[in-house]
């Protein structure tokens, strides 16, 4: 009997500690360099997979604008497992920056100041990809290069910290220096027409590069001004807001516009 009683001291910590989480972890577990801890420490013991592209944002490729808000999309390739967490945060090598805020709060919510995960409802996984939305602040002038980082658990719900499947991603981000662009920018003209359904026309300098990316900062489209106006098909873009990114020699302007 003694030994009985040991064993069931053992395993109900141990389940306790398995369900803990299904509401969030507290802050400090997405695998940056400045948590430490990722998803391992209570999952799926050992090391995490390091994946690419599953944060998705709409800050422009120039980089980010001091106190402007962006919307920060994580997302993962397939939906096929039973429950999926998160946690994600922005920071630089000395400290955590940038404010987040709350857009859906049936799926996620906030840990601490500095950092997102999931609720218990935002668990279940929703379409393929599955993917947790929020928007993010970006820190004051001066901050200078900064990186999400975040960690991802795939759940089998099996009721043991063993089956589970713990990725880790990150995406760098520059501050945009608006000085440098100026110039640059007075000479590159506004898309027209806006909105558009067909195609759009725009005016910039000779030889400028032009990217074309949608709302969570995929790139879908790009071209080279061989003239000094450009003329860009865009019916078979879907419906929605798409950000121009148009360089020349390390000069940047950004402008945008409405497919419908």
């Amino acid at each position: 009997m003694k030994k009985i009683y040991t064993l069931s001291f053992i395993l109900v910590p141990a389940i306790a500690l398995v369900f803990a989480f299904t509401n969030g972890p507290n802050a400090g577990f997405t695998g940056s360099p400045l948590d430490f801890m990722d998803c391992t420490e209570c999952h799926a013991p050992g090391p995490a997979t390091a994946v690419l592209g599953w944060i998705n944002t709409n800050i422009p490729p120039i980089g980010y604008t001091p106190g402007d808000t962006y919307t920060i999309v994580l997302s993962t390739p397939s939906a096929n497992t039973s429950k999926m967490g998160f946690q994600i945060t922005a920071e630089t090598p000395a400290a955590k920056t940038g404010t987040w805020i709350i857009t859906n709060t049936e799926r996620t919510q906030l840990k601490g100041p500095s950092a997102v995960s999931h609720t218990t409802a935002g668990t279940d996984p929703i379409g393929t990809p599955n993917s947790w939305t929020m928007d993010w602040v970006a820190p004051v002038a001066g901050t200078g290069i900064l990186k999400f980082y975040a960690a991802v658990n795939a759940s089998n719900s099996s009721g043991t910290n063993a089956g589970d499947l713990i990725y880790v991603t990150s995406m760098s981000i520059n501050e945009s220096n608006v000085g440098i662009a100026e110039n640059y920018d007075r000479a590159v003209g506004v898309i027209y027409p806006n909105p558009a359904t067909e195609n759009i026309n725009l005016n910039l300098p000779l030889h400028s590069e032009v990217k074309v990316f949608d709302n969570i900062g995929r790139e879908v489209m790009s071209a080279t001004a061989h003239t000094e106006k450009l003329k860009l098909n865009i019916s078979s873009l879907e419906q929605g807001i798409y950000y121009v990114n148009i360089s020349l020699d390390g000069q940047y302007a950004i402008r945008s516009f409405v497919k419908r």
